[in-house]
């Protein structure tokens, strides 16, 4: 009984040898084992950050509203405001932000002073100046929020105008006045303005203005402050980045 088992064993050990060299693949229920699909495209692009898309840009009309003989000027023209909304859009990410200060150093001139509206949008090397750019950018989006809700564009109203006046709140108690100065500071000032209400009682046109000369009161004190215009933007290191 015993040397049956052991015959047993070896006719079995035989068999397996035997079925490494076969030939399988006729057999109507064994399959060759494919090689695993690739990765679709979308998912290699998951960690792949997306291009910047910076929009159509002509700065040269964003702080004049032109007149021509035919119609007088207009301060809510829908295509320039719908051009700085895109672009705040855009520069409010720290990528972005890289793209579209590049943009408005080459149309800022030699100097931030030279044309401090569009120079405040100029790169910085100053790291505790990109903060007070970017404040500056959320009222350029605010103002571009009131102006097209004038004008009825649909996708804007008092809600984005709130919304909108919600982050400027935010910077100004975090950022702007706490560490620029103080209460008694043009920043402080450019925040009252930022935050001005009469738009909730129908009057746009008094917000627009208020907004408008909150950026400008920002844009003059960083033209003073950082006159010369970089061709990077600087942050201050995270935890884990050496400053450079």
């Amino acid at each position: 009984m015993g040397k049956l088992g052991v015959f047993l064993v070896a006719l079995m050990m035989m068999g397996t040898v035997k079925c490494y060299g076969a030939d399988l693949s006729s057999l109507p229920f064994v399959t060759t084992r494919a090689a695993p699909p690739s990765a679709p495209a979308y998912v290699a692009a998951i960690s792949t950050p997306a291009a910047v898309q910076l929009p159509e840009i002509d700065f040269t009309k964003w702080f004049t509203a032109e007149a021509t003989a035919d119609a007088p000027a207009d301060a809510y023209h829908v295509t320039t405001w719908q051009q700085v909304d895109s672009f705040v859009a855009v520069a409010r990410t720290q990528a972005g932000w890289t793209e579209a200060c590049k943009k408005a150093a080459a149309a800022a001139g030699a100097g931030r002073a030279t044309n401090a509206e569009v120079g405040i949008l100029a790169c910085s090397a100053d790291p505790s100046v990109t903060p007070i750019q970017q404040f500056a950018v959320g009222i350029l989006g605010t103002r571009a929020e009131v102006a097209l809700w004038i004008r009825g564009v649909p996708g804007h109203s008092v809600g984005g105008i709130a919304g909108r006046q919600g982050e400027l709140r935010l910077a100004c108690a975090v950022d702007v006045i706490a560490r620029e100065g103080g209460a008694d500071s043009a920043y402080a000032q450019a925040c009252k303005l930022a935050l001005a209400t009469a738009y909730v009682t129908g009057d746009g046109k008094a917000t627009f203005d208020a907004l408008g000369e909150a950026y400008k009161l920002v844009a003059a004190e960083v033209a003073k402050r950082d006159p010369k215009i970089a061709s990077e933007p600087a942050y201050f290191p995270t935890g884990g980045e050496k400053k450079k």
